[in-house]
């Protein structure tokens, strides 16, 4: 009797389980989800090759983004692109050229893409994101008080007026050769009402030929300051008399100078 009786337990709890299985397999749903093939129209790499170390692309098939990293000390005016697409896709003719004048794509910004097409009829268009892990500029402020700026009178044109601005860090940021033109840097007057003034010209020097980082401009190569040549050389009050506020461009950073500087023409 009791074998018997034990032996009915076992089919009851054997018996529940099997009902709770059953239920709980029939509460679970599976969905399948559809298989979507990965198109063709794809850029399957980015590099830049004109550089003493390539630098790879990070490619983003979802967003159709590019993002480009320039490392810190690498001021490169143009980059020379090398793509790869994948196997029955092809790049629009002519997008992989030269990518030029950098300086002027961190200051104002450029689209630049890369339209892609395939044989299955698919089609893509890569968009270039470049970066630049050039540290932050910090440079030295040309008026202490900015209640009492510094004052350059304008008013005769013999006399060359030179603002110089040295950066905090003496080594950083400008490249050791000495440069006078514009490749990498910029530099203008700002006004109060956001005005600019640019400058056609700067110096800029870097140790050990000088003790410390330092950028030079001159008054007088200020756009419309001078006009004409030989007996018709005129120098015009450009700009006005007034506050200005220098703004400094090296490569991908920018910096204003909190004080300004006060222009006067005695005349």
């Amino acid at each position: 009797m009791k074998n018997q009786l034990l032996t009915t337990q076992k089919f009851k709890i054997a018996t529940g389980l099997l009902l709770s299985s059953l239920y709980l397999s029939s509460c679970t749903k599976t969905e399948i989800q559809p298989y979507e093939p990965e198109s063709m129209a794809r850029i399957s790499s980015f590099k830049i090759v004109n550089t003493s170390k390539e630098v790879i692309g990070a490619i983003d098939n979802d967003a159709k983004t590019i993002t480009v990293t320039l490392p810190e000390g690498l001021y490169m005016t143009s980059l020379e692109p090398e793509i790869k697409v994948a196997k029955g896709a092809t790049l629009k003719q002519g997008s992989d050229t030269l990518i030029t004048n950098m300086v002027d794509y961190f200051a104002k910004g450029r689209t630049i893409q890369y339209p892609v097409t395939a044989t299955d009829g698919s089609t893509a268009t890569y968009t270039l994101i470049v970066k630049s892990d050039q540290p932050t500029l910090h440079v030295r402020e040309v008026s202490s008080d900015p209640n009492t700026p510094v004052v350059y009178d304008q008013t005769y044109g013999y006399v060359f007026n030179f603002i110089d601005i040295n950066t905090v860090q003496p080594n950083y940021p400008f490249v050791g050769t000495y440069e006078t033109d514009l490749t990498i840097a910029r530099a203008s007057l700002v006004d109060k009402e956001g005005k600019e003034y640019n400058f056609t010209q700067l110096t800029s020097n870097t140790p050990p030929g000088v003790s410390n980082a330092y950028v030079q401009l001159t008054l007088n190569s200020i756009e419309g300051r001078i006009t004409g040549s030989g007996s018709s050389l005129k120098y015009n009050k450009v700009p006005a008399a007034g506050d200005y506020y220098v703004k400094l461009r090296y490569y991908s950073r920018e910096v204003i100078l909190k004080n300004p500087i006060r222009i006067i023409y005695n005349n």
